[in-house]
């Protein structure tokens, strides 16, 4: 056993794409995951990593960050997938990351896609993001508590 062996990275086919979950509430990681490439306001290719989660969710992890989770209707597709590969492999899928809505206005929300890009990127379902999005925050002081008030 060596104890600097990589992990097998193993590419599970995933043939229909979807919108990943949480993309608002996870903006942050999200923008920080893409760096430069968030000023070019334009689709950017992803290898998105898949990993288990609670309670049976598939969380995304790329560029080491948390950008989505995989929707609850698609869970079972890909975790059957998944669990036919060793535990000790890194699950792989492709995938996008991109401005919504397209052509982006400087601050538009970034969505996770997941699976092959298609020319039309559907519109993202409705109910598929149910967390809160996070209140801003400087040091963990609330932005609104930092505001003079007038």
């Amino acid at each position: 056993m060596s104890l600097f062996r990589r992990r097998p990275r193993v590419h599970v086919p995933f043939d229909e794409g979807c919108h990943a979950a949480e993309a608002p509430a996870l903006q942050r990681g999200i923008v920080q995951a893409l760096g430069h490439d968030a000023r070019a306001g334009r689709l950017v290719p992803a290898e998105l990593e898949v990993v288990r989660g609670r309670e049976g969710r598939l969380a995304l992890v790329w560029r080491q960050a948390f950008v989505g989770f995989v929707p609850a209707d698609r869970v079972g597709e890909l975790r059957g997938r998944l669990d036919a590969l060793d535990r000790r492999a890194v699950a792989l899928v492709p995938g996008a990351v991109l401005p919504m809505p397209a052509p982006a206005a400087p601050d538009a929300p970034w969505r996770v896609w997941i699976g092959p890009v298609p020319d039309a990127i559907p519109p993202v379902p409705e109910g598929l993001d149910t967390l809160a999005v996070p209140e801003r925050t400087i040091l963990g002081v609330p932005v609104s508590k930092l505001r003079a008030p007038g």
